[in-house]
Parts: C-alpha cells; sequence; structure tokens
C-alpha cells in the first residue's frame, strides 16, 4: 500500500484530469466521438473555457477535502459548497460552471437556512451523479479515522450524511455507499477482483437494511463480470447514478492501462466530465504508481490549488 500523500495527491490529480478532458464533451453524442476519438484536452466545446479547465466535480472534490481536513462538519461543508456555487472558490477561474440541478436546489436550501442533513432532493429524479462525484476525500478520511476498516453502519451514516447534503433518495445513498466502499477496497488492495468484492459486499450490507433493500436490484449488476463484460452499446452514459456507475466499472474492467479505461470513460460521451473524473480516479488506485499522459498534465489548469488543498488535508489532524 502506498502512503496516503502519495494516493491523496494522486487520487485528487486524477480527478481532475478526468473532469477537465471530458469538459469540452459533455452531452456529445457516442456515435460522434467513435468518428473522432478524444485523447487529448480540447477547450471552447460545450462550455467555453480554456482547455484543462475542470468543473463542479473537482471544484466539489477540492471543497470538500478542505472541509474534511477540518473534521466531519457538514455546516463548514455545505458552507464552501455555496461559496464555490456564489463566488467561485475552488475553480481555476473564479467562476462556478456545469452545476447539477440537485445539487443547485440543496445549496439555495442551505442559503435559506435549511439544516444540511436535509438539503439533498428526495425525489426519484433527484438521483444524479452530483454527490458521487465528491465521494473520494471521504473515502480517505473514512480510512484514516478506521484502521480496522468495515463497511457497517458507522461508515453508513457518515456516507450517507454526505450525500444527503445534495442528494438524499435512498437509492443515492446506496450509490455512494458502494462506490465508498470501492474505493477503499482498491486503496488497500489494488485489483479488479478486490473491486468486484467490494462491489458485493456493500450490496449484502444494503440487502439487510429494510430502508435500502429495495434499491439494491438497481444495483446487482455490478457485481457480475458478464455484464461488465457487455458491449459499449449496452451501457448508457448518462448522469443518473446507475448509469454512472455502470459506465465507470464498465470502463475499468474493460482496460489495463489508466490512461486507457479514462480514454474509453469520456469516449462514452453524454455525462463525459464525471463519468470520466471518477473512472479516472479509480484508475490511478487500480493501476499505482500511475504516471500521468504529459500532455494531460501539461494543460491541467488549477494543479496549485490541487496541491494546496493536499497539503491542507495532510497538516490536519483528520488525514
Amino acid at each position: 500500500m502506498y502512503s496516503t500523500s502519495y494516493l491523496l495527491f494522486q487520487s485528487l490529480t486524477a480527478v481532475a484530469l478526468g473532469d477537465a478532458l471530458g469538459v469540452p464533451f459533455q452531452f456529445e453524442k457516442r456515435e460522434k466521438l467513435l468518428e473522432n476519438p478524444i485523447d487529448t484536452m480540447v477547450g471552447h466545446r460545450t462550455f467555453d473555457v480554456p482547455k484543462g479547465t475542470w468543473s463542479d466535480d473537482t471544484s466539489l472534490s477540492i471543497a470538500s477535502l478542505v472541509s474534511l481536513s477540518l473534521g466531519f462538519n457538514l455546516n463548514d461543508l455545505m458552507t464552501r459548497y455555496s461559496q464555490w456555487y456564489h463566488f467561485g472558490d475552488y475553480t481555476p477561474f473564479g467562476k462556478s460552471f456545469d452545476i447539477g440541478k440537485t445539487t443547485e436546489a440543496a445549496i439555495k436550501r442551505f442559503d435559506s437556512g435549511v439544516d444540511p442533513k436535509l438539503c439533498g432532493g428526495i425525489e426519484e429524479l433527484d438521483n444524479g451523479n452530483g454527490a458521487l462525484m465528491r465521494m473520494m476525500p471521504l473515502a480517505f478520511y473514512i480510512l484514516t479515522d478506521h484502521q480496522n476498516y468495515q463497511f457497517d453502519d458507522q461508515v453508513a451514516a457518515l456516507v450517507h450524511q454526505f450525500t444527503a447534503t445534495t442528494h438524499r433518495h435512498p437509492r443515492s445513498l446506496v450509490a455512494s455507499g458502494i462506490l465508498i466502499n470501492v474505493i477503499i477496497r482498491t486503496i488497500q488492495n489494488p485489483n479488479k477482483y478486490a473491486m468486484l468484492r467490494a462491489i458485493q459486499e456493500a450490496l449484502t450490507y444494503y440487502r439487510e437494511k429494510p430502508t435500502f433493500k429495495n434499491e439494491v436490484t438497481y444495483f446487482e449488476q455490478l457485481g457480475d463480470i458478464n455484464f461488465l463484460r457487455q458491449p459499449s452499446t449496452c451501457i448508457k452514459s448518462s448522469a443518473y447514478i446507475v448509469d454512472t456507475l455502470n459506465s465507470v466499472f464498465w470502463c475499468l474492467f474493460n482496460s489495463e492501462q489508466y490512461f486507457v479505461a479514462v480514454k474509453r470513460a469520456v469516449n462514452l460521451g453524454n455525462d463525459a466530465d464525471t463519468i470520466g473524473s471518477i473512472t479516472s480516479m479509480l484508475a490511478s488506485l487500480l493501476y499505482a504508481p500511475v504516471t500521468f499522459p504529459t500532455n494531460w498534465l501539461k494543460d491541467l489548469k488549477g494543479r496549485s490549488q490541487i496541491k494546496t488543498a493536499v497539503s491542507f488535508a495532510l497538516l490536519s489532524n483528520y488525514f
């Protein structure tokens, strides 16, 4: 197992790389990308930003890391999300963009005085991937605090509270639990079979919980290697949490190298930045130590912000 400092910096950088690679091609049709696959940073397409610019995926991850560096405080967490939304904190150029509707609504509820635990959307249509994109810092926080880690009630409660600040539907809570467990188990044992076991471990936990057992059926395919070996035409790459996790794990299980997995993710199209970001983060842990493509790193904006956030976390009592 590599040091926490190395893996934290690697994985946050990976979040930003996958995000920035996918930003210009968000909502792009897959058929078009198959004709001209993405493998370099590009600017000024879907959003009029320079190449290498990351979006909400990275901003919310950095905001989450900084907040967790001061302890688990949901008021502080949502205050930082609000500062990002209104003032452009945790962005490369001082302006937020590409804000999911469910996250935006949650921040507005917080601004109006709603308890952070109750800010998240609870409707069926609130199951977007806006919480999944910011799970990585919480995984490191939990792993640091739980030396004999198990996915149990205590861990699940932290994950659910963290998620519910923006996404409160039970399906979103289960999706976050699955992803957190995969991140942590991959840090502990970086191989694909460990990932599969982590998925199955989380699903077993949720099957035994009355509140969540009916949601498990939406995710059971993730533990089925045959599902993960389907052709890409069977995989939907939307912002719906089920589609997002399907896409991320499909890319990981159909690639043998970091940069191949990330390029697969982004070239699925549609929600290219978030699927690219989560895939990149997990692939950086799965294939550690990773040498990121030089041209991706060269074009990546805001690298000093990533270094500062990680340094701040490592100087705290929580990482």
